[in-house]
């Protein structure tokens, strides 16, 4: 080589050293214009390539190197880097092999191994290449934090806290070591000693994304949306494009309500990768909020068949169910059954409630979720004894955690009851989440509880030291796992004695909800080992009553568009909830009642237009389905007088629709099995004594059902023995009711614990 182009490589040599890429690169190119195959030159400009990112040219220009000069090692070592740039961690692991067999080869080579073994998931073969870097050069905190990573990958989290630690102690701002220890502590489930290691990322490395991203989802599932929302967008402000960013945008801005802003995020980050099962989930839940079901289907199909993500799998038989799109949920539910004693994804325990499943795969499933779910939030352990005081020189205090505090089913339930707290004994405390609607109900509930505090806007930090700040002595959740609860509050045990009742029909599967309120009818003895909480029993039944609810005055039945002489069948449960076993046995009933109607709740078109359908390939023309729309609640009750028999589902049964049939004075049946929301109707109609109305069995309940709509005099009985029971029976006595739970709660205080 002349001594012209051994200078121009000095030259570019020295240029690449002083991070003058542009000039490295002009010499090298001077330099093979005259002498193509000159190795030196190629190596020069790969590593000026890879130096400026774009390892994809570098890879031929090594493989050129190693055509002239095959024990080259620097090119080998540098090809192996370029391919793992590039995410080629196969290629990679090829080349530093070979690398790695050369004499003298460098520690880089071998933490590099390391690293292409480990990106294939074979963390435990990567660790003697790692642990020969450090040997080599053991205050090399690089190849400390990748022996780290192996360790821990390969199950000794120890031994990787020990590797990243020492990083540390070399290099304190380590950016790699902080982030490692960080998602050590997260598995640990200290989310709190995550969140420090995050935040001691951020704070020397302002750019690191996978910190940002770890954060916004330790404040996402804290309720702190704006703050992971500002995490998030910092990310997208260098990386506009980064798909899981935009995704997890969208989760968070959706649970803000910012419904456009969501929608355009998640179909973004679908646009820009396929296979992000989250943004699928989240586009679906704006469909579903924007009442498109058929969209929402549509896009959970689309998401299970590119990611066969058992989210959306789970999500997506539910809304099959809500459709009543039985032939499509079919198969779907084959594919989920196999996973439910597995999985810890499916989606929320509440979609398992219409399927047929037992207690005991109810409980497993729900442990598991919870698990997961709960992970990220820290959860706390029960108060200890000694920082409970001494509560019998003052009022016990009692809190209801709800979001549905407004026109709401549970809000028509416990409205009586809480005005009927004895104010002398027990000072009463209401944390609404849900909307202010500005509704003669809101504006009763304010009235019924001593403090009815709105912490919709909060927190979950601020709503959990609120709730603290006011040292309750119980603390009662109304949601359970129904739409937009926080049981995140409950998971920071805000209170001593925490208790799950009426939202939620089943167990939470957390130790941090400590009980769940029953009766002996829907949880009997037998049964109490099915619930993670333990139980407590109601003397009469779980639910309360309204007896100063309003009942309008029924139109006639022409105007309801029922015909005067049909007899009339009615069922106002939620379109979920019916099964086609349950339907199939409906139509027989109408085959064998001329003359009879079925008169359901409207929801949304596809699912009426499935019931249609489904009606008619069973014999059943489409006029004796009649859909009532929804109607304010005094308008909706006043429809049970105009019907003449109200019919169960199973296994998720009637609950609230129930009690409304029986207080307005409609005969109606119940069908149980062995789950919580199987047994709610049956506890209702055994509450006053109409325990005659309970089938255990399809064929039993279908017997019932066609007994009574043929015998019209069988129902005036009934309709009488109602009349009695509105004015006799316990299920409609607020008063005795709200003295029976606060029992419960007396008694509770007075347990040793």
């Amino acid at each position: 080589m002349s001594s012209l182009l051994t200078r121009q490589l000095q030259h570019a040599e020295r240029c690449l050293r002083a991070g003058d890429s542009a000039s490295a690169r002009a010499a090298c190119e001077q330099v093979l214009k005259k002498a193509p195959r000159n190795p030196g030159a190629l190596f020069l400009l790969g590593l000026t390539h890879l130096s400026t990112g774009r390892a994809e040219q570098s890879v031929s220009l090594f493989q050129q190197v190693l055509a002239v000069d095959a024990r080259n090692g620097a090119a080998m070592e540098n090809l192996g880097l370029a391919h793992l740039m590039l995410g080629q961690f196969a290629q990679a692991e090829t080349a530093l092999v070979k690398a790695s067999t050369l004499a003298g080869a460098p520690p880089s080579v071998f933490m590099r191994l390391g690293i292409a073994q480990l990106e294939q998931g074979r963390a435990y073969e990567a660790l003697p290449a790692l642990r020969r870097a450090v040997d080599l050069d053991p205050r090399d905190p690089d190849a400390l934090v990748n022996l780290g990573r192996a360790l821990a990958a390969s199950g000794d989290r120890d031994g990787g806290t020990a590797r990243f630690q020492a990083a540390l102690n070399i290099a304190p701002e380590h950016p790699d070591a902080a982030f490692n220890l960080g998602v050590i502590a997260l598995q640990d489930h200290d989310v709190e000693a995550a969140e420090r290691w995050f935040q001691r990322v951020l704070a020397t490395a302002t750019d690191y994304t996978p910190a940002r991203l770890q954060l916004a989802s330790i404040l996402f599932a804290r309720n702190q949306l704006a703050t992971a929302a500002a995490h998030l967008t910092a990310v997208l402000s260098t990386e506009p494009d980064h798909a899981e960013a935009l995704a997890q945008l969208a989760s968070v801005q959706f649970q803000a309500g910012d419904l456009d802003n969501a929608r355009s995020n998640a179909r973004h980050a679908i646009a820009l990768d396929p296979k992000l099962a989250g943004a699928y989930g989240t586009a679906a839940n704006i469909a579903l909020t924007s009442g498109d079901l058929e969209a929402a289907i549509g896009l959970l199909e689309t998401g299970y068949e590119r990611t066969h993500a058992s989210e959306l799998l789970g999500m997506l038989a539910f809304q099959l169910r809500q459709a009543c799109d039985w032939q499509r949920w079919s198969p779907i539910w084959n594919d989920v059954l196999p996973l439910l004693g597995q999985d810890a994804n499916l989606g929320s325990p509440f979609w398992l409630l219409c399927e047929p499943v037992t207690n005991e795969q109810l409980l497993a499933y729900t442990r598991r979720w919870a698990a997961h779910r709960f992970a990220g939030i820290g959860v706390k352990p029960r108060f200890p004894l000694e920082t409970w005081s001494d509560r019998d020189s003052r009022r016990m205090k009692i809190g209801y955690l709800s979001a549905d505090l407004h026109e709401h089913a549970t809000a028509y339930l416990i409205a009586e009851m809480l005005e009927h707290h004895d104010r002398d004994r027990f000072e009463v405390f209401a944390y609404s989440y849900g909307p202010e609607d500005h509704s003669a109900m809101r504006q009763r509930l304010r009235s019924a509880c001593e403090h009815f505090i709105d912490i919709a806007r909060e927190t979950d930090d601020v709503a959990v030291a609120r709730i603290r700040a006011d040292t309750l002595d119980v603390l009662i959740d109304l949601k359970g796992y129904t739409l937009g609860d926080r049981l995140t509050i409950l998971a920071r045990r805000p209170c001593p004695i925490q208790i799950t009742w009426l939202g939620y029909p089943g167990t939470t599967g957390t130790e941090h909800v400590d009980y769940v309120i029953a009766d002996a009818f829907i949880v009997p003895p037998t049964a109490e080992a099915h619930y993670a909480e333990r139980v407590l029993r109601m003397p009469h039944c779980y639910q309360p009553n309204d007896r100063t609810r309003e009942v309008g005055e029924p139109l006639s039945r022409a105007q309801y568009g029922l015909a005067d002489s049909a007899l009339v069948f009615c069922c106002f449960n939620q379109s979920y909830k019916i099964t086609p076993e349950v339907y199939d046995m409906w139509m027989r009933l109408l085959t064998a009642v001329p003359g009879s109607v079925l008169w359901l709740l409207e929801s949304q078109p596809l699912t009426k237009s499935n019931l249609l359908a489904a009606a008619r390939t069973r014999g059943i023309a489409a006029d004796r389905l009649v859909f009532a729309p929804r109607l304010p609640n005094a308008q909706h009750l006043a429809r049970y007088r105009v019907a003449d028999l109200a019919l169960d589902t199973f296994p998720y049964g009637s609950h609230t629709t129930m009690s409304d049939a029986l207080w307005c004075g409609c005969p109606a049946i119940a069908l149980c099995g062995g789950t919580f929301a199987s047994r709610v109707s049956g506890s209702l109609l055994n509450a006053i004594g109409m325990d005659d109305l309970v089938a255990s069995s399809l064929d039993e309940y279908e017997v019932l059902a066609r007994k009574l709509a043929t015998d019209e005099n069988a129902r005036t009985g009934i309709r009488a023995r109602l009349r009695h029971a509105r004015d006799t029976s316990p299920l409609f006595d607020a008063r005795m009711f709200a003295r029976d739970l606060e029992a419960i709660f007396v008694r509770l205080m007075q347990a040793p614990r």
